[in-house]
C-alpha cells in the first residue's frame, strides 16, 4: 500500500474553508438520502499524514485515521469499575479530530495560533454537522457536533479520560516507531505529553510503555531521551 498523500501542507497555507471544500468533489446524490458527499469528505483523515513524524523522515506514517482507530480500541480497554461510559468514549474518539479532514493536522512548527486552530476547526465542524449532515438526519448532526464540543470543552469524565487516551496512543506510537526504525531515530520529543495525562489507570499504561522502551534502549547500548 502507498504512502498517504501529502496535501496537508497545501491545506494549511492561507487556509479558508472555501479552498478546503473546493478540492472535493460536488455531491452528486442528494444529501437527504446519501451520506456520500460526507464519506468522501471524511476520506481525507484516512489519507492525510499525521505530520509529527515526517519531520523525522517517517514518511510512510500513520494517517489521523489510523490515531482515532486505535484510539477509539483503547477507549474499550477502559476497566467497568472507572464508570465510564465505553460506547460514548468511542464515538468521542472517531469525532475528535473529524475536523482535520478539511483543515490538514496543523503542528506547532506550522506558525498557526491556537486560536486560529480553533477557529478553523469550528468553523469546519459547524460545516459538517449543520450543511451536510444536518441533510441526511438533525439527530445524527446533533450528536457529532456535542461529541466533538464535549471533547474540546474537556469537562466530563469521559472528554478528560479520551484527551488522556489521545496523549497514550501517541507514546504507544512513538516507541513503535522507534523499534521499527531500529533505534537511530530518537522520538523522545513526542513523550511530552504523558505530562498531561491525569487518569491514574492511563498513567499506569504509560508506566509500563515507558519500561517498555527502556528495555528496547537498554539492549541497544543507547540513552534515549525523555522530556
Amino acid at each position: 500500500m502507498s504512502a498517504p498523500e501529502n496535501t496537508n501542507r497545501d491545506m494549511i497555507k492561507d487556509w479558508t474553508l472555501a479552498k478546503a471544500i473546493a478540492t472535493i468533489s460536488s455531491p452528486v446524490t442528494p444529501l437527504s438520502t446519501s451520506p456520500l458527499h460526507f464519506l468522501h469528505i471524511i476520506q481525507r483523515l484516512k489519507t492525510t499524514p499525521r505530520e509529527g513524524w515526517r519531520r523525522f523522515g517517517i514518511l510512510d506514517g500513520e494517517s489521523i485515521a489510523d490515531h482515532m482507530y486505535r484510539m477509539g480500541i483503547i477507549c474499550m480497554l477502559a476497566p467497568k469499575e472507572e464508570g465510564l461510559d465505553s460506547g460514548r468514549c468511542v464515538k468521542m474518539a472517531l469525532v475528535h479530530d473529524m475536523a482535520e479532514a478539511l483543515v490538514g493536522d496543523i503542528t506547532p512548527v506550522d506558525g498557526v495560533t491556537k486560536d486560529d486552530k480553533y477557529n478553523r476547526e469550528v468553523t469546519s465542524m459547524e460545516y459538517l454537522c449543520s450543511s451536510v449532515l444536518k441533510e441526511l438526519s438533525p439527530e445524527i448532526a446533533d450528536e457529532f457536533k456535542s461529541l466533538w464540543l464535549e471533547y474540546e470543552e474537556g469537562t466530563t469524565s469521559e472528554a478528560r479520560f479520551v484527551k488522556d487516551v489521545d496523549c497514550f496512543e501517541l507514546v504507544v506510537q512513538t516507541i513503535e516507531y522507534e523499534k521499527q526504525y531500529d533505534a537511530p531515530k530518537d522520538l523522545g520529543e513526542f513523550l511530552h505529553v504523558r505530562k498531561r495525562i491525569q487518569n491514574g489507570f492511563v498513567l499506569k499504561w504509560v508506566e509500563d510503555a515507558l519500561e517498555e522502551r527502556k528495555a528496547y534502549w537498554d539492549e541497544k547500548g543507547c540513552t534515549p531521551s525523555l522530556p
